[in-house]
């Protein structure tokens, strides 16, 4: 697919209409007419397969040549600036020309090629109501590299800015004088966007909004002027080296160019803008003047009923505008009527989000107050069972000292009971010790009598045995205090 194949895809008729109405009013602009297909570049013939078009390239496009601009040849015409375009053999310049625009209201926006991915495309130009994006290259005469200062339509006019426009005011009188200054033009005559050493712009949002618009492709005649170039081997760089013989086309007074300054028939007379010399016989003259008036009033015809046209297109949009506004108006007051209901609706929402709110405000402060309440009774639970363990705490201390007074009083018990068997254990020994005596008494009564020559030892033994048992009689009672104390 060539880049001259590629046609912007337009916008629906009834969307642009739409969009219009919703905006409050139908204005009142120029709509080209629906863009015809772009006939194939070597269609027909497969000996001109090398001439087809070519839409990328790994190598960048030459500079732009430097040429004048031959005055434009009437009114209507639109200056369209050459470029280097490409096919098999190579880059070949097509030659800067006047077009007659095709339709009241178009402006040419000029192709570039711009650096994407590693190579070079080209983007293809097109005709629409306002210039959009070329690259930022300068291509001169009013196209500086953002959008175009050499003219502007005024109804179905176009007026010619003399300071950056060759008009001869003998064949064109809407002209105009209008000194343009823009800043930061880029001089270098670099032919394309992007890469290492190209055009460093992009796209403004006026740029971006002209590239939606609706568009038509190259008219026939430049595409004649590409086939031609595309043919004469001296329009290739490799053959002029950025010195192409035919810079531009120089046409003839009815816009239509000289047979000695077609594109492509290698007269080099059309780099200073003078027009070739022809030596024609005067029959042959008279025909070709008579083949321009015919030319002429065709195209003014074909301008006229282009006119007629837009004219009855545009009246057919202006009654399809009154319908779709009668339309939105209708719809504007279903809006509106549904709008209040909804606002109805939405103030029944309000005031039962209210009194839903109320309600929600009146349970929480319940659930607040319930909540206190069961905060105190727990609170009430939680002291009571306080005031129980410390009762069952004050009972418990007092089977505790109870149990220890017992414990205390068995203790004491324990103690007497000790004490008696103490006691008993010593009057067992009393007794044990008196009988022990008395059998001792009986003995030394027995022996008495057998050991009379002792009594005075016998009687000192009683003696001791008397002071003995005085001193266990005194023990025995110092005994008895003891347990009486006790």
């Amino acid at each position: 697919m060539n880049a001259y194949s590629r046609i912007f895809r337009p916008r629906p008729l009834a969307a642009a209409l739409l969009l219009a109405v919703s905006a409050g009013a139908v204005a009142q602009t120029y709509e080209p007419p629906p863009a015809p297909a772009a006939p194939a570049y070597d269609a027909g013939d497969p000996a001109n397969a090398n001439l087809a078009l070519v839409d990328r390239s790994p190598a960048p496009p030459p500079p732009l040549p430097v040429y004048v601009q031959p005055p434009a040849p009437a009114d209507g015409y639109i200056w369209v600036p050459g470029y280097w375009s490409l096919n098999r053999y190579g880059f070949f310049w097509v030659p800067g020309a006047w077009v007659l625009a095709p339709y009241t209201g178009a402006l040419w926006t000029p192709g570039y090629w711009g650096f994407v991915n590693g190579v070079y495309l080209w983007n293809a130009g097109y005709w629409g109501p306002h210039v959009g994006f070329y690259g930022g290259i300068n291509y001169g005469f009013g196209y500086t590299g953002l959008g175009y200062v050499g003219g502007y339509w005024k109804r179905d006019r176009f007026y010619y800015n003399q300071s950056v426009t060759n008009v001869n005011i003998t064949r064109v009188t809407n002209v105009y004088n209008h000194t343009v200054v823009v800043n930061n033009v880029d001089n270098r005559r670099i032919s394309y966007n992007g890469g290492p050493s190209g055009i460093r712009r992009q796209a403004d949002p006026r740029e971006l909004a002209a590239r939606q618009e609706r568009h038509s492709p190259q008219t026939d005649m430049q595409r004649n002027y590409v086939r031609d170039a595309g043919s004469n081997r001296s329009q290739f760089y490799d053959q002029n080296k950025g010195r192409p013989p035919q810079a531009f086309v120089d046409h003839q007074p009815n816009g239509r160019p000289p047979e000695g300054q077609r594109p492509g028939n290698g007269n080099g007379n059309g780099r200073d803008g003078s027009p070739g010399q022809q030596n024609r016989p005067p029959q042959a003259q008279q025909q070709m003047q008579q083949q321009m008036r015919d030319q002429q009033q065709r195209d003014r015809q074909g301008q006229q009923q282009t006119r007629d046209q837009q004219q009855r297109d545009q009246q057919q949009r202006d009654q399809q505008a009154q319908q779709q506004m009668r339309d939105q108006q209708q719809r504007d007051q279903q809006a509106q009527q549904q709008m209040r209901d909804q606002q109805q609706r939405d103030r029944q929402a309000q005031q039962q989000g209210r009194d839903q709110q109320q309600r929600d405000q009146q349970a929480q402060q319940q659930a607040r107050q319930q909540q206190q309440r069961d905060q105190q009774a727990q609170q009430m639970r939680d002291q009571q069972q306080r005031d129980q363990q410390a009762q069952q705490m004050r009972q418990q201390q007092q089977r505790d000292q109870q149990a220890q007074q017992q414990a205390r009083q068995q203790q004491q018990r324990d103690q007497q009971a000790q004490q008696a068997r103490q006691q008993q254990q010593r009057d067992q020994q009393a007794q044990q010790q008196a009988r022990q005596q008395q059998q001792r008494d009986q003995q030394a009564q027995a022996q008495q009598q057998m050991r009379q020559q002792q009594q005075r030892e016998q009687q000192q033994a009683q003696q001791q045995a008397r002071q003995q048992q005085q001193r266990e009689q005194q023990r025995q009672q110092g005994g008895g205090d003891n347990r009486g104390r006790d």
